[in-house]
Parts: structure tokens; C-alpha cells; sequence
């Protein structure tokens, strides 16, 4: 009578909005329904896995630009083929709760269990969901699925909670599109509720266990036979270009299947050529020039956090000079130094910049150094190298110590001495978020390097050109084009920095005889969907090569395209290190080995760049899948035809990586390991 009466409601006031079926079916629906234990386990999979497949849409809605995908039809293809990792994904994340309404235990429909069982399915499921929802706009950050290296390089750090708060804070609707998504998902899946009374007999419970473990065990498994279970790699029988792989994968079962972080670290090694032909194309056996003499000169590293090229009037591709501003103290800089003006970075995660910088040879996500099986390997590096000599290394960066394994990459890359939050040792310079503002820190540098035994080498990693880009309280920004808070303006507080840092140096006894050389970990991630945002224009980064005392000329140098793993190289040729050594790059001033950058992004793919040619390639570099010219088309929006130097750059990354891999794999990455 109750709904007979709201339906004539509505009929009274003319506006017939549901007839009484759609009452009774809607009334039918909020209010739960009951079933069999085993009828309700199966239908909150099913929700589990329609919810996570629907997040899909959102995260290539987001990245619509890093995905590769061309239409509608496409976008259904990739969704449909990744449902087999979905599946894996709900059966591994709710593992527990279906283990809860299979076994056959005498108390299995006790309501108490019951409660107990559907709490486990709502955190299971809501912490999948959390994960997949959470890396939409994280992926932009890394160029692939979370993996569990990137959850343990995250939460290394002692800073997490200021970290996670401004990451929510500034992805908000992630966070509100994620609550009311998963309270929709896990409303939908209590619609259907277990029926205390009816109970199955002992060899129906038992039959029923075996048979849904076995469909658990498939899912998970993702395949029958005497095969390999499912894995990342198979995403790509769906796809037709790398970047697609992200659509088919879904981040959860990316995290689950990555857990082997040592193995996950790992590097294959990639055989293209024999070791003679090898030999021919390129070597990383650096031998000193005849007359070659060790200058025992200071070098002092500065790394700039996000401090892509393309924010440095002095490199610019797509605006002119002065047009930006944001860097005019490392400008002024630039025009009297050595600028090489087509450096590109490996990767886009920091540690990996770090690694590559610091190491000189290439860092490729999901390689992380530390966590890596190679962490013990001997590797020549600048800092290992100079050492011996009698160099003084230390390595400064301002956040909590151990915070996403830079400091330890840092010493097993042989700086003898650390510098951060912890040594610096006064959080009234803590900027609240990562650590130490950059201009407090430069600082300390400065006069730090006046108490240390000369020559030094020193690396400088700057931190507050990183989200969430504070600045310290009340800082006069009067001269900032980008006053409020902004990726720019953390870029123009740490140009400012950098300013303040050269004025100290200046009049410390050391200067005159130091080179100073200024790079990035990676470029500027901060700007999705905008021209920046290309693999070219976004991965470039600077490096200028600055000598107070005018001993290296002012000059452009613009005729090479350099890798980020050739800046190791260079830092030792401009020592004159006089001794044979392994390095995977090759100094920007020695032409033996050929010059190119190489970037490893969305799905495995390998960007790499030369002169006048940009390809795209496969993960495994089988096949050149797009060519562009980055000169003329910076943002790389018109493809070009293949052409003598697409297959030329393809060749030299097979070389680089044959020999990258074998090195890794056969610790053969230092002089003292050649045979």
C-alpha cells in the first residue's frame, strides 16, 4: 500500500517520474538480496573485477597522450584483453576473503564470520581499487604501471606523510573520484548477502571448495598447462605500440607481480651482435689520450631537481630567448660557460637521474640501483675513480636520510661523505615537505667546502623545484614572474638559490680553482598536457660546464646529442684522468664512440635521439616504431619515413645495450673486472 500511495503522489502533482514497477524494482535493489555463500562470493568477485576494469577508462582518459590509443574501437580491444588481468588482480587482492566463504569450516555461516568476511572483502577490494585509482596520475611520473620498487622507494622516506598529504591534496578529485567510487563498488557487492539457512551438505561444501579454489587458482594463474603464469610481459600480444601495454595492465597486478624486487631490478641481457662485432660499433674501455695529465682541480656537481632544458632561455626550443625567465641567474651563467645543448635523460624518476649522473650508465624504471641484484657490483665511477687519486667526495642532498635511496646510491657510487637532514642538523631550514631549502643548503655547501681538503668532488642535489614547491616563509618574491605556488616558481626559488649559493662560493679561497657543472635528474614533469609535455622536449635536461677562472670558453655545443650516462665521463675528462676505465657513456668532448640519447618510457620503449632523427623502438629493439626529426618538430607531432640514421641510431642503442647488459650482469663494469 506504501508504494501504491507514493505512486499516486506523483501522479498528483503531475510528474510521473517512475511507474510502480520502477519502485518495486528500485525499493527490490536497496535493499539486499540473499543467496548461497558460494553464489555471493562469486558475484562480489565479478564486482570487484567490473569495477577495476571501468577504472581503465578513467586512467586513459587522464594519459590520453602517453597511451598510443587511436579510437574507441582500440580502447575496447585493450580493455577487453586486459579482463584476464583484472581477474588476476580482484583473485589475489581478495584472496582472503574468498578463502573465508570456501573453506569448508563448521562455523562458515555463523554470522559473526560473516561480518568478519565482508569486512576483509571492502578493505581487500578498496585497497585494489586505491592502487589503481591512485596511479592514474602518478603514471605521467614514472611512464608505466606501479611497481613495488616505486612503493618501496616512496616510503622509504621518513617524510612520507607530508609527501602522500600534498600529493592528495593536489590531486583532490583523485581522492574524491576514488571515495565515491569505491563506496558505489562496495555498496553494489552488499546488495547480495549470504542466506544463514541454506546450508549444503559435507560433499557439497567440500566439492564446492575444491572447485572454486581450482577457479582461483586459474585466475590467478591466468592460463592452463605446463607454462609460465600470466605476466606483465604478456600484455603485449593486445597491443601494437609499447605505451598500449598500460591500457591492458592494471596497476595492482603490476604491484603484485613486481614484489621479486631483485628480480624485477633485474636487467636481461639483450644479444644482438658477437663480441667482434660488438667491438666495432662501439667500446667502454676508456683509455687516456697519449699525454693526457691529472689537473687537480676541484668539481663541484649540481643537479637540479626537474630542471628540464626547456626552462633555460639558453636552450629553449619552443619559445625565444628571455621569453620564460625562469632561470636568468643560470642563464648569465650559461653564456659564459660550455653548454652542450642536447642532453637526454634516461628516465623521469630522480633516483634513477642520481644513479645515471653519478654512475655513467643508464638507469632504466623498473631498475632501481639499491634494490637492484647488481648493488654490489664494481663500477668505475668519478667519484670511485677520483678518490684513489686523492679527491675528497661528499654528497649533499636535503632530505631525510636514506629518503628514496639517493644517499646510498649515492655512496655505493663512491662518495665517501653524506650530507643531508639529518647532518645538516637544524629543521628550522625544513621546508615542511622533502627537506632542506635549497637556498639554506647551498649555503652550507658553500662554506663546507672551504673546510675540506682540496681537490673535492662534490655533487649537489637540489630539492625544491619538487611539488609540493614551497618556499621559505615570507621569501621576497617581487622578482619571480611566477609568484604563487607553481612548478615556476619553484624553479625561480631555486635559480635564486643557485644565485645566492655562486656569491658565497666567489669568495671562498677554492673557487677560482673549480669547475662547476649543472644538470638535471630528470626534465620538468609537472606540465601534463601542455607542449612540454612531449618525450623530446620533456626529457631533455642542461649542462653547462662553468670555470670561474675562464680556463673552459664560452661555447655552444649543439652538433652532438648526448646521453645522461656521458656526463660521468665528461666530469673525468675534465680532470684529465690519465688512467683506463669502464664507463657505458662517453665524454661530450671525445668523438670515438658515437653520441646519442637514449630514454626508456611507456611500456619498455626506447626513445632514443640523434642529430637530426628521433625513433621510437619496441622493448626489446627488434623494430623502429615511429621516426621523427626533433629539430625541426620538437613537440614530435608529424612522423617522418625512416631513414639512414633511424637505422644507424638503431644500431648503436642495440650496441649500447648489449654491452650495457652483459656488463651488468657479468660485473664487468670496472677496469679492475676486464679479462
Amino acid at each position: 500500500m506504501r508504494r501504491i500511495a507514493d505512486f499516486r503522489l506523483f501522479n498528483i502533482t503531475g510528474i510521473r517520474i517512475f511507474n510502480l514497477y520502477d519502485c518495486r524494482i528500485s525499493n527490490h535493489f536497496s535493499q539486499p538480496r540473499y543467496s548461497n555463500i558460494y553464489a555471493v562470493t562469486l558475484y562480489r568477485v565479478m564486482v570487484a573485477v567490473v569495477a577495476l576494469w571501468l577504472t581503465r577508462f578513467a586512467f586513459v582518459a587522464y594519459n590520453a597522450d602517453n597511451v598510443d590509443v587511436a579510437d574507441f574501437s582500440e580502447l575496447m580491444w585493450l580493455s577487453l584483453y586486459g579482463l584476464r588481468f583484472d581477474l588476476a588482480a580482484v583473485v589475489y587482492f581478495d584472496l582472503p576473503y574468498i578463502a573465508m566463504t570456501i573453506l569448508p569450516l563448521p562455523w562458515l555461516l555463523r554470522r559473526g564470520w560473516l561480518r568478519v568476511a565482508d569486512w576483509v572483502y571492502g578493505v581487500c577490494t578498496s585497497l585494489m581499487l586505491i592502487i589503481q585509482l591512485g596511479d592514474i596520475p602518478y603514471y605521467p611520473f614514472t611512464g608505466s604501471r606501479l611497481h613495488w620498487s616505486n612503493i618501496l622507494n616512496v616510503t622509504n622516506d621518513d617524510g612520507l606523510g607530508g609527501v602522500l598529504g600534498s600529493y592528495l591534496l593536489h590531486y583532490w578529485w583523485v581522492v574524491a573520484l576514488g571515495a565515491g567510487f569505491i563506496t558505489a563498488t562496495v555498496w553494489t557487492a552488499m546488495r547480495l548477502r549470504v542466506n544463514t539457512e541454506k546450508r549444503l551438505s559435507w560433499p557439497w561444501r567440500i566439492g564446492a571448495f575444491f572447485g572454486l579454489g581450482f577457479l582461483a587458482f586459474l585466475a590467478i594463474r591466468g592460463r592452463l598447462g605446463n607454462c609460465p603464469p600470466l605476466s606483465i610481459p604478456d600484455a603485449t600480444c593486445a597491443t601494437r605500440s609499447a605505451p598500449q601495454l598500460n591500457v591492458v595492465l592494471n596497476s595492482p597486478f603490476c604491484v603484485l607481480r613486481s614484489t621479486n624486487v631483485k628480480k624485477a631490478s633485474a636487467m636481461p641481457e639483450m644479444l644482438f651482435y658477437s663480441e667482434e662485432e660488438l667491438a666495432t660499433l662501439r667500446s667502454s674501455v676508456h683509455t687516456p689520450a697519449e699525454g693526457s695529465q691529472l689537473k687537480r682541480r676541484n668539481i663541484v656537481t649540481i643537479i637540479i631537481e626537474s630542471g628540464g632544458a626547456e626552462w633555460f632561455d639558453t636552450f629553449t626550443t619552443l619559445h625565444g630567448k628571455g621569453e620564460l625567465g625562469l632561470m636568468p641567474f643560470l642563464d648569465s651563467i650559461a653564456g659564459r660557460s660550455t653548454v652542450f645543448t642536447d642532453v637526454i635523460a634516461t628516465s623521469r624518476m630522480s633516483v634513477q637521474g642520481a644513479t645515471t649522473v653519478c654512475g655513467g650508465f643508464p638507469s632504466f624504471d623498473p631498475m632501481y640501483f639499491m634494490l637492484s641484484p647488481y648493488n654490489a657490483n664494481s663500477i668505475d665511477t668519478p667519484a670511485t675513480l677520483l678518490e684513489r687519486e686523492g679527491w675528497t667526495t661528499v654528497f649533499y642532498y636535503g632530505v631525510k636520510q636514506e629518503s628514496f635511496n639517493i644517499d646510498l646510491t649515492a655512496k655505493a657510487l663512491g662518495h665517501s661523505h653524506l650530507v643531508n637532514r639529518n647532518t645538516y642538523n637544524d629543521d628550522r631550514d625544513f621546508d615542511g615537505g622533502w627537506g632542506i631549502f635549497d637556498e639554506a643548503m647551498g649555503q652550507r655547501l658553500a662554506h663546507d667546502l672551504t673546510e675540506l681538503q682540496q681537490p673535492f668532488f662534490a655533487t649537489w642535489f637540489t630539492i625544491s623545484a619538487h611539488s609540493p614547491f614551497n618556499i621559505p616563509e615570507g621569501y621576497d618574491t617581487s622578482r619571480f614572474r611566477h609568484p604563487e605556488v607553481s612548478p615556476e616558481r619553484g624553479l625561480e626559488y631555486t635559480d635564486a638559490s643557485l644565485r645566492r649559493f655562486f656569491e658565497t662560493a666567489s669568495k671562498q679561497p677554492w673557487y677560482k680553482n673549480t669547475t662547476f657543472v649543472i644538470t638535471a635528474d630528470h626534465g620538468n614533469r609537472d606540465f601534463k598536457d601542455t607542449d612540454y609535455d612531449g618525450d623530446f622536449v620533456r626529457n631533455r635536461i642542461p649542462m653547462i660546464i662553468y670555470t670561474p677562472d675562464g680556463s673552459m670558453p664560452a661555447q655552444r655545443i649543439d652538433d652532438i646529442v648526448m646521453g645522461q650516462h656521458d656526463i660521468a665521463p665528461t666530469l673525468l675528462s675534465l680532470t684529465g684522468y690519465d688512467k683506463p676505465y669502464v664507463s657505458l657513456g662517453t665524454s661530450g668532448f671525445d668523438r670515438t664512440n658515437p653520441h646519442f640519447g637514449i630514454y626508456r618510457g611507456d611500456g619498455g620503449s626506447f626513445f632514443i635521439v640523434g642529430d637530426s632523427t628521433a625513433i621510437y623502438t619496441d622493448a626489446t629493439l627488434e623494430h623502429i616504431e615511429k621516426c621523427y626529426n626533433p629539430r625541426r618538430d620538437p613537440k614530435l607531432t608529424s612522423p617522418i619515413s625512416s631513414n639512414s640514421e633511424a637505422a644507424t641510431l638503431l644500431r648503436n642503442a642495440r650496441a649500447l645495450m648489449q654491452d650495457y647488459t652483459v656488463r651488468l650482469n657479468r660485473n664487468r663494469m670496472s677496469i679492475c673486472r676486464e679479462k
